[in-house]
């Protein structure tokens, strides 16, 4: 069977001949016992994994069923489907015609199984996700003390922070830095993301690295968002490196996040 007669019978399958394609076709299966149950085989098989007529279970809406159903609406599915039926039928003609409903229902088998493997394998997710997900800057401690009320200036940066309005927080802690006694580690924090989130990521290590290495009772925190920081620069060894060293010790910052993330990572 050669390949334009593959290519005729699941058009003509399809129902996308003209007319007098169809005819011929028709003509042809009359006449020829080989090209008719080339054309069974197929139509068999369509049956099974067609567009329209495939089934799993009443309950279409579930969410599983749809992708299933695009998946099998897919041109990749089509092409496997495709291909399957042509290895199939090829061996079955060796075979002498012995075993066709198991090649059969082998082939359909092998398609869902893949399909299985698509819907189902995990993929990885990727480093920038990862960091999105585990930056959680809610937790940070807040710059402004309480029942202070002239630091409005750390609760201008704040607001500024928590807006997302970096460049402008920056401006107002770097001046602050200079300046206050305590909460220095938490600036520093803030200082070190908010330059992480611009895309600064020198400067970003820089303030991390100034944290870790103070006296701060906060330094090891420098530690989880530094190894943010390779994670969001694609920089997996180096995270990698600063991640093994948290999950090292249950009471460490963010052990238990660090050892999910080497998992991920």
């Amino acid at each position: 069977m050669s390949i334009e007669e593959d290519i005729l019978i699941k058009n003509f399958l399809r129902d996308t001949l003209s007319d007098e394609e169809r005819n011929e076709v028709l003509q042809k299966i009359e006449l020829d016992e080989s090209f008719r149950e080339k054309v069974n085989f197929e139509k068999q098989l369509l049956f099974n994994l067609n567009d329209t007529k495939w089934s799993i279970g009443t309950n279409t809406n579930h969410e599983e069923v749809k992708e299933y159903e695009e998946l099998l609406k897919s041109e990749s599915t089509k092409i496997l489907t495709d291909t399957i039926s042509t290895v199939n039928y090829k061996y079955q003609l060796k075979q002498k015609r012995r075993g066709k409903s198991w090649l059969l229902y082998t082939g359909i088998a092998v398609v869902l199984f893949l399909i299985g493997l698509t819907i189902f394998s995990p993929f990885k997710t990727s480093t920038e996700e990862l960091y999105a997900n585990y930056l959680n800057v809610s937790e940070l401690p807040s710059l402004v003390n309480r029942g202070n009320s002239d630091q409005k200036s750390l609760i201008q940066a704040q607001k500024l922070f928590e807006a997302r309005e970096y460049n402008q927080s920056l401006d107002i802690l770097k001046k602050e830095l200079s300046t206050v006694q305590k909460n220095k580690a938490t600036i520093y924090l803030y200082i070190g993301i908010s330059q992480m989130e611009l895309g600064q990521f020198t400067k970003a290590e820089i303030s991390f690295n100034t944290l870790i290495e103070s006296k701060y009772i906060d330094a090891p925190k420098g530690t989880w968002y530094k190894a943010l920081l390779y994670i969001k620069q694609n920089n997996i060894e180096k995270a990698k490196e600063l991640l093994s060293e948290i999950a090292k010790h249950p009471n460490n910052y963010k052990s238990k996040e660090a050892s999910e993330l080497l998992d991920k990572l």
